[in-house]
């Protein structure tokens, strides 16, 4: 596997910002911005977006620009200023991009300290401000977002991840290891913000349905994923919160979900403690035909992996998984499962980076971490061998998997805290073959997130799935990408839409 980061003059250089230079060292600047990829124009190319985060006027949090950025076949122009994402006032993290209205165009939730911003496209590369008809309702510090059908009703419904309730007013005097350096606090010293689930009514607005589904109000969330992880047709969600457990809903056929956060396994470390978890995903890397799930987590933690046994239950393998002992030396946040080396198995991406500005343990700035899923058992670092792109020190944040120039190859798209944004492109050698499907749904959602696709060759099944949300307040290209071994003829392929059919 091989990346190398596209010329400045094929992506323009933007830069995330969270306010650093005013020397608050509040936790609102410790989150970071995320990306998004998306065909926001349906020419066919997988554009562009970029949360540009947020800075201060006076003690008073305001927002940067959302960058959109064209893709034009060979390189990207920005389109930021016509698209209508240039005044955006809240101080943002997350992008979460989906064909919320079934209109055929992908549409845009803005998350961010004080609430949420939702976008219509209106198929002319131009987005309109619907916050306020909405009902999409968010008056704390959001972080994350995930839609999906979670009542099967052709239209999809969202799912909004809490961070912690931090002002100006509450913001207690924090400080580096000398004790007089003034640092960003810990999430341990603020409460819990709710998290919220929205319904869509069918007609351009949802409505907060959140405890009537059994959503809890006590995590400190940041990275979310929607998938039907049990395959029983109904979309589960996996919530990865900061300083406690992780929370897994498990959906009961559309009517509220059931909490199966300490019963699965997967909400705590193998010791039995909470984690600090960022970026999160599901996927079926070890090909057993169940999904599992994984978390980046903090520093001195490990990385977590959770085998999925069956019957909601998981398993921590992150130390058969060789994930253990690498993972403990990162803070991590955005992540992705992808085939990037083309030989049929699901491999792993993860962006870090520090917190604090002056860290005890590791650095503030990191390098990512490669992860070359072997023979679907374990997982060998191949971050050195990928190329020095991959190598460079920055405070990273989120990722976006895109195959931006439709080689087959799945590039990354990364945003590190106060850094040029990256779009690294996959150079990788391979035999493999491959196979992209951008599906689209008539009796499910348009976008149909949780659509599961079985690749069957004369050797295996493989699996993928359109997920909502995942990563850390990013969204990945809405595609199932398969590669195809050379050894291996693909004789038949199965798609299990959302709707059940």
């Amino acid at each position: 596997m091989r990346f190398t980061p596209i010329a400045d003059t094929q992506f323009p250089e933007l830069v995330p910002r969270r306010g650093e230079e005013f020397g608050y060292a509040t936790i609102l600047e410790s989150l970071g911005s995320g990306a998004a990829a998306a065909d926001i124009d349906r020419d066919g190319l997988p554009d562009a977006l970029i949360a540009g985060g947020g800075t201060f006027e006076g003690r008073r949090p305001v927002g940067k620009p959302v960058f959109v950025l064209r893709n034009r076949g060979n390189h990207f122009s920005d389109h930021t200023p016509a698209a209508g994402l240039q005044n955006i006032q809240l101080y943002h993290h997350g992008l979460a991009v989906a064909d919320a209205d079934n209109d055929g165009f992908p549409d845009l939730l803005v998350t961010g300290y004080g609430g949420v911003l939702y976008f219509r496209n209106q198929g002319d590369g131009t987005f309109v401000d619907e916050t306020a008809n909405s009902g999409i309702q968010c008056p704390t510090w959001c972080s994350s977002a995930a839609w999906a059908d979670f009542n099967r009703d052709g239209c999809l419904d969202l799912y909004v991840a809490g961070y912690v309730d931090w002002s100006f007013e509450n913001d207690p005097p924090c400080f580096a290891a000398d004790g007089v350096t003034r640092d960003n606090c810990s999430p341990k010293l603020f409460n819990a913000c709710p998290d919220f689930l929205f319904l869509s009514q069918a007609d351009g607005t949802w409505l907060n349905q959140s405890a009537e589904w059994g959503v809890r109000t006590d995590g400190k969330a940041l990275g979310v994923v929607a998938a039907d992880i049990d395959r029983d047709g109904f979309i589960d969600v996996y919530v990865g919160n900061d300083v406690m457990m992780n929370f897994l809903y498990r959906n009961q056929e559309g009517r509220r979900f059931e909490d199966r956060s300490i019963s699965s396994g997967a909400g705590v470390s193998s010791r039995g403690s909470p984690d600090a978890s960022m970026g999160v995903d599901a996927a079926d890397f070890d090909n057993d035909g169940r999904f599992d799930l994984w978390a980046a987590n903090f520093e001195m933690e490990s990385f977590a992996l959770y085998r999925n046994q069956g019957s909601m239950m998981f398993r921590h393998v992150s130390d058969e998984a060789g994930i253990a002992a690498i993972g403990a030396h990162y803070v991590g946040w955005g992540t992705g499962f992808c085939d990037f080396d083309l030989d049929g198995d699901e491999d792993l991406a993860v962006c870090n980076g520090n917190v604090v500005r002056f860290p005890q343990h590791s650095p503030a700035k990191q390098r990512m971490l490669l992860l070359e899923n072997i023979e679907q058992s374990w997982f060998r670092e191949a971050t050195a061998s990928a190329g020095p792109a991959l190598l460079q020190q920055v405070n990273g944040r989120g990722l976006a998997l895109l195959d931006w120039n439709m080689d087959g190859r799945i590039d990354m798209l990364t945003t590190p805290v106060e850094s040029k944004a990256l779009l690294l492109q996959n150079e990788s050698t391979s035999a493999g073959r491959w196979l992209t499907l951008q599906l689209s749904g008539t009796s499910s959602p348009r976008h149909p997130i949780g659509c599961i696709a079985e690749l069957r060759t004369d050797q295996r099944t493989v699996l993928r799935q359109l997920k909502g949300g995942g990563s850390y307040a990013s969204t990945h290209q809405p595609a199932l990408h398969f590669g195809i071994r050379p050894d291996e003829q693909p004789l038949e392929l199965v798609i299990t839409w959302p709707s059940g059919r």
